[in-house]
């Protein structure tokens, strides 16, 4: 990047204005919006786009928000993008501090989704603005910032709504990084295991078989069994019961509102639900048969086993009303740390004066899983804050990672709508390649190779 390049990128990352990006953040920790009632996030995300200058701000079915910045008809397209749906918060009486207020104390803002991603969002949101009004005669492309809905359950289905809407080149994600480049995810399989038993009455459980005990005998074996499998960056392929239930499991004569548990009977199934970590090559089928051949092996020792192994196929309801399907899976991805697509990346935020390393660790999310294992695209995960913060009570954001994640992503967006090598480099590894990519299948896959081609040269 040139003396005057540097100069310029200098004072647009130096245009971002604290005290609007912090008042952003709060009140979009303000409007609660667990997975599938993300509607007054969603809609103050787009008012607030509109306000920013967004040239067009697009809900889709599912509730997404895009917001679109076009600097010019040709060039990359940039896809910035962080979730608005969050886990709920609990017992708010364990917190600290009202989940939804938005508090700040000692430089921190306190709230549900604060690390997760809701800071990241309203920095990708401010950046954009900024750019099209401090650079917009020097960028050429189009730059897409996307609020997504259901990424806590169904990150893979609206991560394919917002895709395929975008098309984009390359896709930068807001989850937490501490600030550092991460290139690749562990994917996850959501696996259950239903043993059948008999029912009987509890004073004579000798008269049935008490699927619970068998179940507790068949984890047993599971644990001394499952060796999880390790790759050099990703690390450990684990496996985490997350779930475990009985049926029947209320008395359906019960009036109450909540389940009442049917004491007189013992169980006639016992189901437990694992979250199983991923890693390169590893298909949600290829778990189930694992699965499958544990369940035969544990039969041979645990005679009254009856086991059946399934992904389960969710279904909901978004916030707009429509209808949502899918398994909780997310294939894992990398991509090369010498890859051009990050060099500029990291260039771009060493020439903002900000934090520029490729972390040595992979991100722990799956929300990159999509763009970067199925589309084959050039993604980063990129965000404010720590891993350990998400998801925990009295969750905060420091609001000087708030700003310099604004910063960088100012600075990242400008060298990609300037630079030649934007999406170019080694496509990311995953089992998925060769999927068609794009709105158009594979004839637009095909042009948009050839024209990547004929302007950057043969991918390596």
């Amino acid at each position: 990047m040139d003396e005057f390049a540097v100069r310029d990128l200098r004072q647009a990352v130096a245009s971002v204005a604290p005290d609007e990006l912090i008042q952003l953040c709060q009140e979009l920790l303000r409007r609660p919006g667990v997975s599938g009632r993300e509607g007054d996030v969603a809609r103050f995300v787009a008012e607030s786009m509109r306000s920013l200058g967004y040239d067009s701000v697009v809900i889709d079915s599912y509730g997404n928000v895009v917001g679109e910045i076009v600097f010019s008809a040709e060039g990359p397209r940039l896809l910035l993008t962080a979730q608005m749906d969050h886990v709920d918060a609990g017992d708010a009486a364990e917190w600290s501090k009202y989940p939804f207020g938005a508090f700040i104390e000692e430089n921190r803002i306190y709230g549900r989704a604060a690390s997760d991603q809701k800071g990241a969002l309203a920095a990708m949101m401010l950046a954009a603005s900024l750019l099209k009004r401090d650079r917009s005669g020097a960028l050429k492309g189009r730059l897409f910032v996307a609020g997504a809905v259901h990424q806590e359950t169904f990150e893979r289905v609206a991560s394919k709504a917002i895709g395929d809407f975008t098309d984009p080149d390359c896709v930068i994600v807001g989850e937490a990084s501490d600030l550092l480049l991460e290139r690749g995810q562990r994917g996850r399989a959501e696996i259950r295991v239903d043993v059948f038993g008999r029912m009987a009455h509890s004073s004579h459980p000798e008269f049935g078989v008490n699927a619970a005990d068998v179940m507790i005998e068949f984890l047993s074996f599971l644990k001394n069994r499952f060796t999880p499998p390790r790759d050099a960056f990703l690390g450990e392929g684990i496996l985490v019961l997350t779930n475990l239930f009985s049926s029947p499991s209320y008395n359906r004569e019960s009036s109450q509102r909540e389940a009442r548990p049917d004491s007189s009977a013992i169980p006639e199934r016992c189901t437990a639900v694992f979250d199983r970590r991923l890693l390169l090559g590893e298909t949600l089928e290829s778990v189930v048969r694992q699965f499958e051949e544990i369940v035969q092996e544990a039969v041979r020792v645990l005679p009254e086993l009856r086991a059946k192994v399934s992904y389960p196929v969710m279904e909901d309801r978004c916030y707009t009303g429509a209808p949502i399907r899918g398994s909780h899976y997310a294939p894992a991805w990398t991509i090369p740390s010498g890859m051009p697509f990050l060099r500029e990346l990291s260039a771009a935020l060493e020439g903002a004066g900000l934090r520029f390393e490729v972390s040595a660790l992979p991100g722990f999310g799956t929300n990159g899983c999509y763009y970067a294992a199925e589309r084959m695209l050039p993604t980063a995960v990129y965000g404010p804050s720590r891993r350990e913060l998400v998801h925990t009570v009295d969750e905060y954001i420091e609001i000087d990672a708030l700003v310099d994640s604004c910063r960088g992503y100012c600075a990242m967006a400008e060298r990609l709508l300037t630079s030649r090598s934007a999406g170019k480099g080694a496509s990311p590894s995953s089992q998925a390649a060769g999927r068609p990519v794009g709105r158009q299948g594979k004839e637009r896959v095909s042009a948009k190779e050839e024209k990547r081609r004929k302007v950057h040269g043969a991918a390596g």
